[in-house]
This record gives structure tokens, sequence and C-alpha cells, in this order.
């Protein structure tokens, strides 16, 4: 018996011989042995027959499902069979059926084309009943009334017949009538004798009012087709079936009938014009197969009372058995408690046992082996295979895989003493369990190893994970970047860290046993550090800025953090400070205030420093009641020049502009730079006049030319003036508003000055009116084209429009393009402008050439920023691929500035777009800049004479000869010409004489919307004007 109260001394050597006793016990015995012979003894009084019985009804049970699921394959087999066939049968008899009712359809298209009169009827059916075979009759019945039937011969009683009449077919008649289509009705015995079917196709006559005309009747006689049909799908079937439909009193008709239907039988639809039947079908099996039904359940009850006479004589012949096996476990009851205490045991220990048996490379755990990692024994074969990798070496950690699995090897391979490893196993949930492993090989009865080897597993996870965080804390506290120092509760130094040398320059040694008393700037006095020491006992804690000295003396800032630290029994026990070195810091500060207030490129004051010296300007004027000049400075054109010889130039450039407006400013000016090429100068106790006198200087100082390693550059500048408190008591106003007055000095020229007026904002008002209203009407297509017709001289034909843009605003009423155009220029809204008329006029360009106007031409108008934009070439491509519209179809209208503004370019682009075929005509041709070496180097297709020209070419020699030399121009360079503003008969003649191609204007027609357009395209080409 064991001894109980050793068990508190018993160590792991001990576990492991405990554990090879059960797993030698738990080899050779089994402890459930005792209660099975208690259960056998039992049985044997009641002479086993419980159980034999029991056997015989699972048998039973078992054989029953067997037989059961042999008639259900059977069964879903003939189902499977019989759907096939009455699909079969179904379609075909569809095919044949819906083949015939074609004629029907055939005899309408013939009257449709010549007419009921007209139609020779029996030559047409002749003709088509040698096709449809199927086909008994066709008929024509005039408002239901069948006048003509083919062949006469065997079916004269059906002339005179009324449909609408006939108390059985009155009733079909009507539904066909009011469907409107082809509909089967019947069958019903016909006339002519016989069951069959009519297909009734109503006709109408299609005018101002919808009327009946009648019908074209096809009888089928359907007892043949039937009988066919019958004899290829059901005659040698054993099939219980029948045909059937519901009348047109919703009274179930049968059509045709194969026996009689039980219950439970599968019905399957027939679709047939309107009229749909049912086949209604059963299988009837044959006396073969219920022969083999009765031979099936023969067979299952006589192997149930085979296997039934087999459980009682085994039940008998295993009692015998027990009775022998019932003495040894009497003998080993008193070995399996003990067995059982030390189990108990292990598994009070929280300890997994194992055995490994090298023979078979087999591995035996117990149930605590599985559950610290959250799994169980009956997952993993214990069956005496070969496991090891299931049970252990799959579970090991990828990196725990080759030094643990080496560690058992090599004890296995010299067993002496114990063996002992660590190494993680993957818990059931995922994570990992870090596992101490110890066993020892157990010897044989001579002394030497045998092939088993007993041990156990241990959970140590906790211990690692503490071990893990002691290390992460080493490391954190020696590679920390801050200093950290550590005191006793009498502020004794007792460690340090790297950081606390490298920042103050102290060793540990140099340290360890003083008070940061050494540390002392001498730059805080007395209360300071009281201050903070009061803060430690209040809080806890203290955090601050304080100057420290170095070893070598440099006093430092530094950003330092001190802490209680106390013990489990809440007394003080250390103090922790941490304390990081911020002299990089606070340069970095003065460096980021000085980027906040000044400008990195002029060393001018910026927009925030502005803002606080001009509050405290106006502060000042308020109590002295003086005035204030605010001049806001554009340097006009930079951005051209600064793209045009790079940002070195203009940066160059910024900075002697700033220096000549410093030479001019006094002592309480603030000369400021906004943004790139914007300067705000800020004149205290400056009036109107004042300002007015510097302004002027400026402009003259700016237009001195700058000097560069290459040639000198001048470049002017425009200025607008605000005067507080007239124009604004703040700073926002007065920049506002001196921006305002500067933009106006830019539209009356540039290189001037402007004061601010009342008008100028209502002005720019107006402007950011109608600037957030059209981004708006863009986003919201509140936008329309209108379109202009353009005639040819030559030929007098519409050749066609010009895309015009309007705006209605729903609240400001009409706007014209010459206000809204310029607004979008400057708010930079163009490109968006410019896509949205490009996509619509080629969509309604889309729309007329799908309805066949294929020569027709739309003149789309390109602004100037449109023109310069690199991806036009791409926009336009775009939008006609997904209109799919040859390129000819549109032709681009370009003033002349935009192309001679940058003429190469200009030439690049037009060369671009002509190769995609697209046409090209300058807009406005004489208004602009006319240089005739670049017009002879674009390649163009049109010049557009502008209407300045047209308007007076009756009265005015002038512009006549004007626009007879631009046609003559045209045509020696190969242009054709189109005038504008054409509004008499008059106007038109003369350019014909003169020879101009074509013209554009009120005399052939208004600007129009896309309805009107196309009504005016479908009226010219009915009918093109005449000559004038």
């Amino acid at each position: 018996m064991l001894d109980w109260s050793t068990i508190g001394n018993i160590d792991n050597e001990s576990i492991c011989d405990a554990l090879n006793l059960c797993n030698h016990l738990s080899a050779h015995y089994d402890p459930n042995n005792y209660n099975t012979m208690k259960i056998l003894r039992k049985l044997s009084q009641h002479k086993y027959h419980p159980l034999a019985i029991a056997t015989l009804l699972a048998a039973l049970l078992i054989n029953t499902a067997f037989v059961w699921y042999l008639e259900t394959q059977r069964s879903q087999r003939q189902q499977l069979a019989m759907n096939q066939t009455a699909q079969a049968f179904l379609n075909q008899l569809q095919l044949r059926l819906e083949r015939s009712f074609t004629a029907a359809y055939a005899i309408a298209a013939g009257i449709n084309q010549a007419g009921a009169e007209q139609i020779e009827f029996k030559a047409y059916a002749r003709e088509l009943l040698s096709y449809y075979p199927d086909i008994l009759a066709i008929s024509l019945a005039p408002d239901g009334v069948i006048n003509d039937v083919y062949p006469l011969e065997g079916n004269q009683q059906l002339l005179g017949f009324d449909l609408f009449a006939h108390p059985e077919q009155s009733k079909e008649a009507e539904r066909a009538k009011a469907a409107g289509k082809l509909r089967l009705n019947g069958p019903f015995p016909l006339v002519q004798g016989g069951m069959g079917v009519v297909a009734r196709l109503p006709l109408f006559q299609l005018s101002d009012v919808v009327s009946f005309q009648g019908f074209i009747n096809v009888t089928l006689r359907l007892d043949p087709i039937l009988d066919s049909l019958h004899r290829d799908y059901f005659q040698q079937s054993h099939y219980a079936y029948q045909l059937w439909r519901y009348d047109a009193d919703e009274r179930r008709q049968i059509i045709w009938r194969h026996a009689n239907l039980p219950p439970g039988s599968t019905a399957f639809t027939l679709a047939l014009a309107d009229n749909p039947w049912q086949l209604d079908m059963h299988y009837q099996a044959t006396w073969q197969e219920r022969l083999t039904f009765w031979l099936e359940v023969m067979f299952a009850l006589f192997s149930s009372l085979l296997l039934y006479s087999f459980a009682l004589f085994y039940l008998q012949l295993s009692s015998q058995r027990g009775l022998l096996k019932h003495q040894v476990a009497e003998r080993t009851e008193e070995l399996q408690q003990t067995l059982q205490r030390y189990r108990s045991f292990v598994q009070a220990s929280n300890t997994g046992g194992w055995e490994y048996d090298q023979s078979r490379n087999f591995l035996q755990c117990s149930q605590e082996y599985f559950s610290m990692l959250g799994r169980k024994r009956d997952q993993y074969d214990q069956s005496g295979q070969d496991n090891l990798s299931t049970c252990w070496l799959d579970l090991l950690h990828p990196d725990d895989v080759t030094p643990a699995s080496k560690a058992f090897i090599d004890y296995l391979q010299q067993p002496v003493s114990m063996y002992e490893s660590q190494f993680r196993m993957r818990h059931q949930d995922g994570h990992w369990v870090w596992i101490l492993s110890r066993g020892r090989t157990m010897l044989n009865e001579d002394g030497s190893p045998s092939t088993i080897t007993v041990g156990t597993h241990i959970d140590i996870s906790t211990q690692k994970q503490a071990e893990m965080r002691l290390r992460l804390l080493e490391q954190l506290f020696e590679q920390s970047s801050e200093g950290m120092l550590v005191t006793d509760p009498n502020h004794t130094i007792l460690l340090v860290n790297k950081a606390f040398t490298t920042i103050s320059g102290y060793n540990s040694d140099e340290v360890i046993g003083k008070t940061p008393k050494l540390l002392s700037s001498g730059k805080h006095n007395k209360d300071f550090y009281e201050a903070m020491q009061q803060a430690i006992q209040r809080h806890g804690n203290w955090q601050g800025e304080i100057w420290n000295r170095r070893k070598n003396g440099e006093l430092y800032p530094e950003w330092l953090s001190i802490s209680q630290i106390r013990d489990t029994r809440g007394q003080l026990s250390h103090y922790v400070a941490l304390f990081s070195d911020i002299s990089n810091y606070k340069q970095n500060q003065e460096k980021l205030n000085l980027l906040a207030h000044f400008d990195t490129l002029t060393q001018l004051p910026n927009r925030t420093l502005l803002i606080d010296r001009t509050e405290q300007a106006i502060q000042r004027a308020k109590r002295a009641g003086h005035q204030i000049a605010m001049l806001f400075i554009d340097l006009d054109r930079f951005k051209k020049i600064n793209d045009a010889l790079g940002h070195e130039v203009g940066d160059e450039i910024l900075v002697q502009a700033a220096q000549r407006l410093q030479t001019m400013t006094r002592s309480q000016d603030t000369l400021s730079r906004l943004s790139s090429d914007e300067f705000i100068l800020l004149l205290p106790d400056t009036n109107q006049e004042a300002a007015g006198r510097l302004a002027k200087r400026i402009l003259e100082t700016m237009q001195t030319p700058y000097q560069f390693a290459r040639d000198p550059l001048s470049i002017s500048a425009s200025i607008g003036i605000a005067i507080y408190p007239n124009d604004g008591d703040n700073f926002f106003e007065l920049n506002k508003h001196a921006d305002i007055a500067m933009f106006k000095a830019k539209e009356d020229g540039r290189n001037k000055y402007c004061f601010f007026t009342a008008g100028m904002q209502n002005q720019f008002n107006r402007q950011l009116q109608l600037e957030n209203a059209l981004r708006l009407a863009i986003e919201h297509n509140q936008l329309q084209l209108v379109y202009q017709p353009q005639l040819c001289l030559n030929n007098n034909k519409l050749t066609g429009f010009e895309a015009l843009l309007r705006w209605q605003h729903p609240e400001l009423g009409f706007i014209s393009p010459a206000e809204f155009i310029p607004v979008a220029e400057q708010s930079g809204l163009m490109i968006k402008l410019g896509e949205w008329v490009l996509q619509h006029a080629i969509q309604q360009q889309k729309k007329w050439f799908q309805q066949g106007y294929t020569e027709l031409v739309m003149a789309i108008n390109l602004s100037p920023v449109q023109f310069r934009q690199p991806e036009l070439l791409t926009i336009i491509s775009t939008q006609l691929e997904l209109a799919k519209l040859p390129a000819q179809c549109i032709e681009l209208e370009i003033t002349e500035s935009a192309m001679v503004e940058d003429a190469e370019q200009a030439i690049k682009t037009v060369d671009a777009i002509r190769q995609k075929g697209i046409w090209i005509a300058i807009d406005d041709f004489g208004t602009g800049y006319s240089s005739l070496s670049y017009l002879k180097r674009f390649h163009l297709n049109k010049l557009k004479i502008d209407q300045s020209f047209v308007r007076e070419l009756l009265d005015s020699l002038e512009d006549r000869a004007i626009v007879t030399a631009i046609i003559r121009m045209a045509q020696s360079l190969g242009l054709k010409t189109i005038a504008e503003g054409v509004e008499t008969a008059e106007h038109q003649s003369l350019l014909q004489q003169l020879g101009c191609d074509e013209i554009q204007g009120y005399h052939y027609g208004r600007p129009m919307p896309a309805e009107a357009a196309t009504a005016f395209l479908q009226q010219q080409i009915a009918s093109p004007p005449s000559q004038p």
C-alpha cells in the first residue's frame, strides 16, 4: 500500500517511477475487466436473451434500411426515366404542333403584303400544306365567319361556320380575339369528324383606330399525332398517363388517357400558344420488379435470424472465457487500487506523463499531457503504432524542432542519468506553451537499458514569461535613449544606465553612492526644489524642464520625470528618474519660430507676422486718429518668366525685388511676402496722397532692369492700395480690398497702381457670385448649347453647325458669354467649362450622325487655356471614341492670339490634331496679331472672317478690301473661308461674288436649341434655300 504521508517529499524521479509502473500495469491488465465480469455473469443468468434479441432487432433494422435504400434507388431510376420520356414526348408534341401553327403566320404575312382581297388563298394554302403534313385544313374567317377553306373537299360544311355563334367554340374565339395573338383552341370534335385542335390567329386593321378583321384558322387532326407519338414513346413502357387541359369554362378536359392514374402522379406542363396542356404520369411496376422486392425482404429476414443464432452462440462461448478472467481480476484488484492512487497523485500535480517505446517509435501519453495543450487524448493515435511525430514533433515550435529532437535522440543513444529538455508546444487555441520535459530509460532485469523511456511534462510558461519580462526590462533600462537613475528613499544613487553616462558625462562608478545634487546647475533656487519635492510627495511623480550641469561643466536643459516606487506593503522603496537632453529641441523651436514668422527666401515677415503687426498698427492708429495704407504689390507676368527661365531666375528676381522695396520703407513700415510674387507693404501713419506717391516710386523702381549673368531682364508691377479706416478696420478687409484694387490695376493694363473703391467691391462680388454659380452650373448641367447653322455658298447646302454656349441661371437670369467667359478664365474653370462644351457638342453630333447626317460638321470653339492644355488631344480622342464618331465630323475653332502666343508649341499641337483628321479653323481672323509667316506654317483648314468686317461690308470700302484680301490670301494658301455675322441677302450675295466659301449669321439661321436645330436640319435637307 502507498504511504500518502510521504507524497509531499516525492521528487521528479519518483514520479517517473510511478508513471512507469502505471503504464506497465495498464499494458497487461484492463481495469474494467472486473466490471465486465459482473455484466457477463448477469447476462449468463438470463441466458443472454436480451442481448441476442437486441442483435436481432438491430439486424432487422439494418436490413430493412438496406431494402428501403434499394427500393429508393430503383424508384429514382424509374422516375428519371419517366421524366426523360415525358419531356421527350412533350418536346416532340410541341414541335409538331407549333411547326404547323407557323402556317397561320405565313398566310398573315401574305395578307399584310397583298391584302385579303388580292391574295391567292387556295394556291397559297395548297403550297403550305405540302410543307405541313399534320394540317387538316386552313381557313379564313372574316369577322369570325369562315368564307374560305382549303382543301374544300371534305370541309364544305365549314363554309359559313360562325365561330362566335357556336356554343362550344365561341368562348375560345373571344379569348383569341381579346389576346390579340395566336391561340390554340381545343381539342374538340371537328366538323370534319374526329378530335382536333385549331390555331387561331386574329387579324387587325392598323390605322387610326385598330379594328378586328377576322381569323386565320389552322386545323389539325389530333388523333394521328398522338397515336404516332404513343408508338414512339409509350408502346413498350409501363406508364399510366393522361393528357388534359382547362377549357374556356375552366373545366378539366381529358385530351388523351392510358389507364387510370393513382394518387401521387407526376405532372408535366406543355406551354402552347397561350393554352397550356398538362401530362400526368405514373410508373406501373412489372411482376418481375414486385418479385424482386419480396425476394429482398425474405433475404433480409433470413440474414437477421442467422445473425441472431450467431450472437446467441457467441454469448454462450464468452461466458466461459469470462469466468476464467474473473479469477485474474479478483487477484489484481488490490494492485489496481494502488495504480489508481498513483494516477491520482500525477493528476493532482498537474504533470503530464509519457512513455516512449523506441522499438515501435510509439509515444503513449496521459490525458494531462494533452490537457496542458488544450487538447484531448482521444484525438491522437494511442493504439501502439508509430506516432512520435503526431503526438510530439508536429506540435513543437518550428524553431525548437531541431534542438529538441536532437536532445532526445542524444539521450536515447546514451541513456545515463536523467533526460531534461525545454521547448515550446502549440496550444489548441494557437499560442505556444513552454514545457519542461524530464524522463528516464527503464532497465531490464539484467540492468541493461530497455527500449522504454518514461517521463513527465510540466508547463513552465509562467516562469518563462517572467524571465522574458526581466530580460526586457534590463534591455529597456540599458538601451533606452533617455537617461535613467534609481535612488533609495534617501536619494542615494543605486543604478544608472548608459544614456545617463552619454548625457551627463559621468560613469556609473562616479555617481553610485552619491546624490543627484552633483548634477545641479545652480540656475534653480531652493524654492524650486522644495516645490518639486512637495509635488512628488503629493502626486507620486513630477515632470518638467530643468537645467543641469555635465561633467565638463556645460549647462544643458533636460526634460525630467521623477516617480516614486512602492513595495507590496505600500512603503516607499525607490525613486526612478528619467530625463532627456532637450538642447536640440529648444534650438529647433527657435528655428521653427523663425520659419513661422519669416519667409525663407527673402527673409521678409510672412503673413502670420504681418497680421500681428497690422493689428498692432490699427490699435495705435485708433488711439492717435491716424490713417494706415496697405499696398498689395504683384509682379506682372512673373509666372511666365518663372516657367520660361526656371525657378532659380525666378527666385533671384524675388530676392532683388524685395531688396528694392526695402530701400523705400521706413523703420515703422512692414514689408511682407505673402506668396510667390505677391508683396504687402504696411504703412502706418500714411494717408492716401502719401501712399500714391510711394506707389508711383515703387513702379518706377521695379521697372529698372534686373541684372543677371545673362541679358538684363525688365519686369513691372501692379499695385492695389487700401486705406484704414475707410477701406477696412482689420487686416483681412484691408488685404481683400487691396487685392481687388490690384486686380483692377492689372485689368487696366498692368504697371499701374489703383486705389480701392466701392464700385470695385461690387464688381468683385459680382465676379465671385458668377464664379460660384458657374462652378455649380457645370456640376449640375445648368448650361445649354445652341447651334447656329453654316451655309456653303457654292452649292447652297447646309454644311454644319457652330456650338455656342448659353447660360440661363434660375435666379440671375440670362448671363452673357461676354461676362461669364472671362470669369471662367480668371477662376481656373475654363478647362472644365471647355470639356463640358466639347462633350455635349460631340454627343449632339453623334445623334445627328446616327440619324444619317454623316456629312455634317460640328464647329466647337477652344479657349486659349484649353488649347495650351497638354491633355487636349487625349480628351478630344476619348470623346470621339466614346461617341464612335469619325474625326472629320469635328472642326475646332481657335483664336489667333492663342496660336501666336507660343507659336512653336501651337504648330506642334495643330499638327497633332490634324493628324487625327480633325478640322482646324482660325476664329475671328483679322482682329488680332496676324503673322503671315506663322499662318503659312500652320496646317489649317479654314479662316473665319470676323463679323466686325462683315457688318459694314456693303458701305465700307476698307472692310470690303480687308475681306477681299483675306479671301484671296486663304485661296492662295489652300484654305476655305467662312464669314460670320451675315444678316442680309445683300451680304450673302456680295460675299459669294468675292469668293467666300461659307457664311454664318442671322440671315441664314439664328442660334437654336438642339431640338429646333434638328428640325431646321430636316427642313434644309428636304428643301434647301434658293440662291439670293
